[in-house]
């Protein structure tokens, strides 16, 4: 008859089959899933490295663009540059007052001047007519 010891080896080796025929079906599943896993990482790879490029070519063309944009605004006004071309309203009063005062005494020399000159086209005249 069977002993005990028989069929605890032949509990143990059907364990140790069952253990290896799960274990293998495993294993084989499981590089299957990596294959899988591969080839859906790779695509991946693929497209994140689209995505990438396209997005250092974006950010080369933003470049491209501030570079341009810089160079064009060189040329536009800023405010220490206008500060330094133009005055402010204090400055431009006291510079039209400046203005209209010399124009005053430039009006008062003129008529100054004409005073002379109606003196001295009448002292011509009456010289002229005395030895005309």
């Amino acid at each position: 008859m069977i002993e005990s010891w028989m069929v605890n080896i032949g509990i143990v080796v059907a364990t140790g089959i069952g253990t290896y025929a799960v274990l293998k079906s495993r294993v084989e599943r499981l590089e299957k899933d990596l294959i899988h896993h591969d080839k859906d990482d790779s695509t991946l790879h693929i497209e994140l490295d689209k995505k990438s490029t396209a997005q250092f070519k974006r950010i080369d063309e933003c470049l491209e663009r501030i570079t341009i944009l810089e160079r064009d605004t060189q040329t536009h006004l800023t405010m220490p540059r206008a500060e330094e071309k133009f005055v402010s309203k204090i400055e431009l009063e006291l510079h039209l007052k400046n203005i209209e005062l010399q124009q005053n005494n430039i009006n008062e020399k003129l008529g100054k001047v004409e005073g002379n000159l109606e003196e001295l086209l009448n002292i011509a005249r009456s010289k002229g007519l005395e030895n005309g």
